[in-house]
């Protein structure tokens, strides 16, 4: 009995050690994104992003917050929604990750905030300053949208994802790849260069 009980343990410990390392969990929530470059005297001044959240999720959140059901938000629902489901995120930089001048800018703040519902969808807009104003014929400029936690899953939206707003030089060039480097683990971040 013995050697029966010392075998099951044995197994089991084993089982245990040769176990495969925990999964990144599944994500809950699916965006397609959309951003928009500002510029300014060919500087980097700010950057727009529109959010379209998946079927669930959009339901979910509409139902909770389009008080009166009439597709639109008020104001004050609109404000009930920020303060439910975006302000949150301040802790995550909204999950915008933006590289400028050789490094990474941290403590975004959100200086225009909407949302509406299209197609039974929500949509969030926003837009952010970059402060200073990063001059991509320096030092190229990068941007992603990232959940390390997985729990959202951001997408580019299949055309139409990438925007220009003010003048752009014309020797400026925009990449999206794979990141790498700091930015490994980003599944798509985009990346503007100007000049040479």
């Amino acid at each position: 009995m013995m050697i029966v009980v010392k075998a099951v343990l044995t197994a089991l410990l084993l089982a245990l050690t040769l176990a495969p390392p925990q999964a990144r969990a599944n994500p809950h929530v699916w965006v397609e994104a959309r951003v928009t470059f500002e510029f300014r005297d060919h500087r980097v001044t700010g950057l727009t992003f529109v959010w379209r959240f998946d079927d669930y999720y959009s339901s979910h959140t509409i139902r909770s917050h389009d008080r009166n059901g009439d597709g639109v938000f008020t104001r004050p629902e609109m404000r009930a929604l920020r303060a439910d489901t975006f302000d949150p995120l301040v802790g995550s930089d909204y999950h915008v990750h933006v590289w400028a001048e050789g490094g990474k800018r941290v403590g975004h703040e959100i200086d225009r905030f909407t949302a509406r519902i299209e197609e039974k969808r929500l949509v969030i807009e926003f837009s952010l300053p970059v402060t200073p104003p990063a001059d991509p014929s320096k030092d190229p400029v990068s941007v992603s949208l990232f959940d390390p936690k997985n729990a959202v899953d951001f997408g580019f939206a299949p055309s139409g994802f990438l925007g220009v707003m003010g003048g752009l030089n014309p020797s400026c060039k925009f990449r999206v790849a794979r990141g790498k480097g700091e930015q490994s683990g980003h599944p798509r971040p985009v990346t503007l260069r100007c000049g040479g």
